[in-house]
């Protein structure tokens, strides 16, 4: 829903079109929305759909897993596994 158009990810250039990729994708889930629930969904998407984009162009396919990790503490190193 971001404005990146890329080829084959299903977005368009402009708002009516991206209310009626919402709104087919809620469709196909089985779900419906009002517009104001759309709306909501747009203006959520504005605000964290760059940073959302911007990681997942990060790419982190490489990076091992961490075996046995403790989400109370940070990550640790190579070295301290």
């Amino acid at each position: 829903m971001t404005d990146a158009v890329e080829p084959g990810n299903g977005q368009h250039d402009g708002p009516a079109a991206r209310r009626t990729y919402v709104e087919s994708g809620l469709t196909v889930l089985g779900l419906e929305a009002s517009a104001d629930e759309v709306a909501i969904i747009e203006v959520v998407d504005a605000i964290y759909g760059p940073s959302l984009q911007a990681l997942l162009a990060e790419g982190f396919d490489g990076i091992p897993h961490e075996p046995a990790f403790d989400m109370s503490k940070p990550p640790r190193t190579a070295e301290e596994r």
